[in-house]
């Protein structure tokens, strides 16, 4: 390519980059040769070269998929303004994100971002090793070895129990989520805590998978018994909707007066007139914009102590509690 179009090899490179210190003239003879021979630069064969890399792997579970959606876009458009480029790998099932973050750290990667609700020490100790810094985003507060971003998800719980308490509700149920997710856990907890402090007694505690589906059968299993819930706090949205639409559109009951249903996540979606779901945020550009923070000091100095982040959620009232 560079003798093509009568240049040097380093000419031709700062022709393909942002930092073009190139005339005009130059670049748009290189860059028309270039055209003309079918050439592209190979980013990661230089990434191996300069022994540096732009790509930042996004490794997460296949659990609450409308959530991950919106986080990952607003993630890798905040790594593309940085000048980095997001490599995002899906694990199947929440047990094998280790085994795919392993994989993910075997490409030439800047360091990675996990979006996970559990961690495994092999792989922390195999990221130290091959010298790229983990940040997990979905644990807390303190991951040994890795950085860690992390929402308070037993206070989330208590300020919904808490609306649904305040409401008049009084047979509470909990739509959870996979058992052993951090997520899961400090949601159950706090759920509990806030009945306990009202002196009320759970109604019930579902396992779902965090999803619609699953928010649909729990809640169509739980109001068509003998003694209903009047009140649902919800794991995460796509189980809510799921839930609301049990409540509403199979069982035709009024929602918030037969049974008042609260979400997690608040994500775009529950603002929706159809839906006008009550949530707990979890953040995505608060979050995103600590990783991103977070990743920043990390590269700068790689040494330094882990850092934890601790993201307070809040409730949004809706009309659906």
């Amino acid at each position: 390519m560079a003798r093509a179009a009568g240049v040097s090899v380093s000419a031709v490179s700062r022709a393909f980059t942002d930092e073009n210190r190139l005339n005009k003239k130059t670049r748009d003879h290189i860059l028309k040769i270039a055209g003309e021979l079918g050439y592209r630069p190979n980013a990661l064969a230089r990434s191996l070269i300069r022994q540096e890399s732009d790509l930042v792997a996004v490794v997460s579970g296949n659990t609450d998929g409308m959530y991950d959606k919106y986080f990952f876009e607003t993630l890798s458009a905040e790594l593309q303004k940085c000048g980095k480029w997001a490599l995002q790998v899906r694990s199947e099932h929440e047990e094998n994100v280790a085994a795919t973050l392993g994989k993910a750290l075997m490409y030439p990667v800047q360091a990675a971002i996990v979006r996970a609700g559990t961690v495994d020490k092999q792989v922390i100790e195999y990221s130290k090793n091959v010298h790229v810094p983990l940040i997990y985003t979905g644990l807390g507060p303190d991951v040994e070895g890795a950085d860690c971003v992390w929402l308070n998800y037993a206070g989330g719980a208590k300020l919904a129990t808490k609306r649904l308490i305040q409401r008049g509700c009084r047979r509470i149920a909990y739509l959870g989520g996979i058992d052993g997710i951090t997520a899961e856990v400090g949601r159950r907890e706090g759920y509990l805590q806030a009945l306990n402090m009202a002196g009320l007694e759970p109604h019930s505690i579902t396992d779902t998978r965090f999803d619609f589906e699953g928010g649909m059968q729990a809640t169509l299993n739980l109001l068509q018994n003998d003694n209903p819930p009047d009140g649902l706090y919800c794991v995460s949205d796509a189980t809510a909707l799921g839930a609301l639409n049990a409540a509403k559109s199979i069982l035709h009951l009024r929602v918030p007066e037969d049974v008042a249903v609260v979400g997690s996540d608040n994500m775009p979606m529950a603002s929706w007139p159809c839906f006008d779901l009550t949530a707990v945020t979890n953040p995505i550009d608060e979050i995103v914009q600590n990783l991103m923070e977070t990743l920043e000091a990390r590269l700068a100095d790689p040494h330094q102590q882990e850092m934890s982040v601790l993201v307070e959620p809040t409730l949004v009232i809706r009309g659906s509690a």
